[in-house]
This record gives C-alpha cells, sequence and structure tokens, in this order.
C-alpha cells in the first residue's frame, strides 16, 4: 500500500474541487493487477482482502472520498464470465484494532450488477464515489480491508483532501454487530435488544445510520428481497424514527443487465450501493449521558416469511460543534457530467443540476451562484430557499449559454454569496465536471418502434421536448406487435426524448417466466433513432427500465 500525490483531475474528472497538489493524498488498496481472489470450494464468492495504510494523523482532512471500479474481464475466477452473472452482497469494511480485539466496521455495503451479457465501462470499469468523511476516526493507520469479491475487478482508493468538515466526526461505534439476521428473531426481538449508550462527553450533536437490506424469498412475497418492512428506532421513551426500506431500481445507471435489475427491492438494486438512512438524535441525546437506542422492525406474517433475512449494520456517530457560522457548499454537479453514476441524465445542452448544502450554523436562505463552460461567458442565479445545518438541495439552474461547448467542455460552478455575504469557508464553493457533446441528429429523422406484446405495449408512451421544457411531440395508446416509424421534423437546437414504461420493465420479454409460465413469456420490442431511408442513427435499448432520457441536438453548437 502506498501514498500517492495526484491532482484530483486525474483520479475524478466528473467533479473537480479546487485543490492543490499538496492538499490531496491518495491511499490505493487495490487495483485492477490485483490478483481476482481464488474460488474456494463451499465458498463462491471471496472478497479481496488486504491491508491498508491510512495516515496516521487524521485531524486535518476535511473530507475523505472513496472511489470504487469495478471492471468485467475474464481473468475473474468466480465464472465464465467477464462479470460475475448473479448480482452479490459486497461490503467495503474496516477491521479495526482495539487493544485485546479487532471490530468491524462498515464503510458501504454493495451489490454488484447481474454481470451476463452486461458492458460496465469497458477497459476503464465502472465508477463509484462515496463520501466516507464521517468514519474519520478510524480511517487512520494499518488494518485490514476487505471489499469486492471474484466477480469482478476491483480498483479501491481513498482520497484524503486537507480542510475543514462542517463538523468534526469525534468517534463512530456500532450500535450492534454487523451481519445477517433472521427476520424471526429480529422481529420478536431475540437478538438486537434494547442497547444503553454513554454518549461522548466531547461531542455535540449524534447521528444514527442504519445501512439494511432484504434477502431470501421466503413466504408468498419472497421476503425479505422483495417485501417492504417498517424498521424503527426507539430513543428512550422521548422519540421514534420509522422508515421503510425499500429501493426504486427502475432508473439504475448501469443498464442493461442480464436479470431483474429493474424491480423494486429491500433497500438494494443490483449495480448500487444499499440505502442509507441517517438520523439526527437533536435534543434527545446530551453529550455525557447515557441513552437508550433499540432497533425494532414490524411482526411478520405467518405465511412463511420469517425465514427471510436482513443483511445490516447500525452505527452512532459523534460530533463537534459546527465548524461555520454562515456557509454553503456544492455537492456534486448531477448534469452536465460525464460521471458514470449520472449517465442516465447526460449529456446534456439544457438544465444544469447540482446539488447544494448548507455546511453553516445559520440558517441558509440565498445563494448567488455563477456557472457555465470555464472558458465561456458565464450565468448567475440567486437561490431562496430555507435550509437548516446539513440540509440539501437539488438545484435546476437557467440554461446557460452553451456556445463553444465543441471546443470547451469543462463546466464551473461557484457560490459567490451565501446569505449576501461571503461565505466562511471558500473551499467547497468550487466546482468543475467534464462535459460530453449530446448526440446529433438531422432535421428529419424517424422514431422506430416495434412494440412487444401480451398486453404490454399499453404500458409505453413517449415525448419530445425543446430543451425549455415545451413540449414538441407526444404519443401513447400503443398496440401490441406493431411496427411504428414517426417521422419527426425540428428545427435546430436542443431537445429531450423520453421514453417510458409504466410497469418500469422495459420493453423486455419476461424471460424469467419461461418454466413457471411459458406463454408470459412474450417477445423484445425494439426502439432506434432512423434516417428518412432507415439508416440506424442510435439504437436504443428495450431493457431499460423505467424510462429512457436520450438528450440531443438539431444542428450543431458552435
Amino acid at each position: 500500500m502506498r501514498y500517492t500525490l495526484l491532482i484530483l483531475l486525474t483520479i475524478l474528472p466528473l467533479l473537480i474541487f479546487s485543490q492543490d497538489l499538496k492538499d490531496t493524498v491518495i491511499v490505493q488498496v487495490f487495483t485492477f493487477d490485483t490478483p481476482s481472489p481464488p474460488k474456494e470450494k463451499g465458498n463462491a464468492y471471496k472478497n479481496y482482502e488486504g491491508m491498508v495504510q491510512f495516515p496516521e494523523d487524521n485531524s486535518q482532512w476535511g473530507k475523505v472520498l472513496m472511489v470504487m471500479k469495478l471492471k468485467c474481464d475474464s481473468a475473474t475466477a468466480r465464472d465464465e464470465y467477464p462479470c460475475g452473472e448473479w448480482d452479490a452482497l459486497t461490503p467495503t469494511s474496516l477491521y479495526v484494532p482495539d487493544i485485546d480485539t479487532v471490530e468491524k466496521y462498515q464503510l458501504i455495503s454493495f451489490v454488484t450488477p447481474y454481470g451476463y451479457q452486461l458492458e460496465m465501462g469497458g477497459d476503464n470499469g465502472w465508477t463509484w464515489i462515496f463520501d466516507v468523511t464521517d468514519y474519520l476516526p478510524i480511517l487512520k493507520g494499518e488494518m485490514k480491508i476487505t471489499a469486492g469479491n471474484n466477480q469482478e475487478l476491483l480498483d479501491l482508493k481513498f482520497i484524503f483532501i486537507k480542510g475543514v468538515a462542517p463538523r468534526t466526526p469525534l468517534t463512530v461505534e456500532n450500535l450492534y454487530p454487523v451481519g445477517s439476521y433472521r427476520y424471526e428473531y429480529l422481529a420478536t426481538d431475540s437478538l438486537l435488544k434494547a442497547r444503553k449508550i454513554s454518549l461522548n462527553k466531547e461531542a455535540s450533536s449524534f447521528m444514527l445510520r442504519a445501512r439494511i437490506s432484504g434477502h431470501g424469498h421466503k413466504g408468498p412475497h419472497n421476503c425479505c428481497e422483495w417485501d417492504n418492512k417498517l424498521h424503527t428506532y426507539n430513543i428512550g421513551e422521548w422519540k421514534q424514527f420509522k422508515w421503510n426500506v425499500w429501493k426504486d431500481c427502475g432508473f439504475n445507471p448501469i443498464y442493461p443487465q442480464g436479470g431483474t435489475w429493474p424491480f423494486d427491492r429491500a433497500g438494494w438494486c443490483p449495480g448500487a450501493a444499499v440505502d442509507e438512512n441517517d438520523f439526527e438524535l437533536g435534543n434527545y441525546a446530551f453529550p455525557g449521558d447515557t441513552v437508550s437506542i433499540d432497533y425494532s422492525i414490524e411482526m411478520y406474517k405467518n405465511n412463511g416469511e420469517k425465514k427471510g433475512n436482513f443483511f445490516m449494520s447500525h452505527q452512532l456517530f459523534s460530533y463537534g460543534p459546527p465548524n461555520f457560522k454562515n456557509d454553503a457548499a456544492i455537492l456534486d454537479i448531477l448534469a452536465p457530467s460525464s460521471a458514470d453514476e449520472h449517465s442516465r441524465i447526460n449529456p446534456i445542452c439544457a438544465y444544469p443540476r447540482i446539488i447544494i448544502q448548507n455546511t453553516g450554523e445559520h440558517v441558509l436562505k440565498s445563494l448567488q451562484i455563477e456557472y457555465g463552460l470555464s472558458n465561456g461567458k458565464r450565468s448567475t442565479f440567486t437561490w431562496r430557499g430555507h435550509l437548516e445545518f446539513l440540509e440539501k438541495e437539488e438545484l435546476w439552474l437557467p440554461i446557460p449559454g452553451w456556445k463553444g461547448l465543441s471546443k470547451n467542455q469543462d463546466f464551473h460552478v461557484e457560490i459567490l454569496e451565501s446569505n449576501g455575504i461571503e461565505d466562511d469557508y471558500l473551499k467547497n464553493n468550487v466546482a468543475r465536471s467534464r462535459v460530453s457533446l449530446p448526440v446529433r441528429f438531422p432535421s428529419d429523422f424517424i422514431v422506430h418502434i416495434m412494440t412487444n406484446n401480451l398486453d404490454r405495449a399499453k404500458e409505453n408512451s413517449y415525448t419530445i421536448s425543446k430543451a425549455s421544457g415545451e413540449l414538441v411531440y407526444s404519443k401513447d395508446n400503443f398496440m401490441d406487435s406493431t411496427l411504428y416509424h414517426d417521422k419527426i421534423h425540428l428545427k435546430d437546437g436542443c431537445y429531450e426524448l423520453r421514453f417510458t414504461d409504466r410497469n418500469e420493465d422495459g420493453m423486455l420479454k419476461h424471460w424469467w417466466e419461461r418454466k413457471a409460465k411459458p406463454g408470459q413469456v412474450g417477445i423484445n420490442g425494439d426502439i432506434s433513432i432512423r434516417s428518412l431511408d432507415g439508416k440506424v442513427l442510435y439504437p436504443l435499448p428495450f431493457d431499460f427500465g423505467q424510462e429512457i432520457l436520450l438528450n440531443f441536438r438539431v444542428g450543431t453548437i458552435e
């Protein structure tokens, strides 16, 4: 393991913070050259495992990012496919030494995509970025780490960025041991009982984090993978936090995959991180006090589902007070962006989309934002709203001048003022992203659609809109097994094609019914953009889940 000083541009071309070379340390853990873990008898899935050397002094870091890349390659040991045929749970965990023991802490929980016939980023792989700043108290020194598995090649690194966090993480502890728990024992409270926790007397605030995914196919609703259950934290006798463990998978950026990837699941999707649910304890927890915290889940039904299971991590974080009074941050540029995780909505030549956060103690009520192509004309926007400390909001910025995009493909966003004045911390005010050019079509083209069957064509519809949002074309009421050639004429400009499926299963045949219900399999649909003489200009996938979102241009952008 080694420290490597690199400019963030070389690591994160999708989102670049203004950092000097000396402000960034890269801890490389695994690379694509790290041998795939061997397949062992009785243990088909095996994690990458190694030792990681983090910086000894973690007081200087304001942000830590974990960058994970997966790559399909026949060198992997699990099976004969470049990417593993099946989805698999692959947490990233640290084994932190204590005086007499070693405790396992989960940083993320991730489920790999269905790999059969999957193309995942080619030679560069597919990148996910996770903010793990909350784990700074344990990201120091040498320790064991496990991640990924032997279905895909793995590149894993940590990026330590000098600065000041909105609040300083002081401690992290497991409320319960990380692991897989049978639904029956969770519901009857025979395992994860109430715990009395002595709170850090040096802290100012506390947060609970639940990372839970349901698995198994027990009972009529295939619990607990396909069943929505209510979960609860009880804080003494004063407060309850309730949430459902359920995740929408139909807009997954990795598509098409080889399996039933678009269907919603209990907290996870193939090719995505397991959902995290964070709960600020606020006035229900005070420094130095002892507080009772109890996790519970709704009771199972007597239909066999109690044999399902949940994989879970419960963690308690403590923090110092806010480090800034008046401050705001740009957390991410969603569009325009070349980031893999934002590929569903990119590229664009319309409204930029960013995520802002109030990183100051005072309520954030206004922002003045400057944005545009890095070497082009900038636009300004004044946002007004109400964000409490650490609250976030997604902003759609007015359409800027895209002139020069073909030669100038860096996008710049900067906070000039927060609450009418320069804010306290300038290092989180600027972000840049790499812009890709939208595909270009002629003024006249054909939307070619061959619908599927079994009364599923009626689930589909599509629209074409100008960048401004003005609708120029729409179509629905499709008939089964019917070929449509819709001739489209558009003036020069930027447009959005949105093709939707109400059942969120795209136009894919239901191949999983081939044994139980062969008459319900049906046929695949077909979608493409074609020239007037029938040449395919742009093929679109029939296995698209919830919707296809294609931004395109007619004419040129100077």
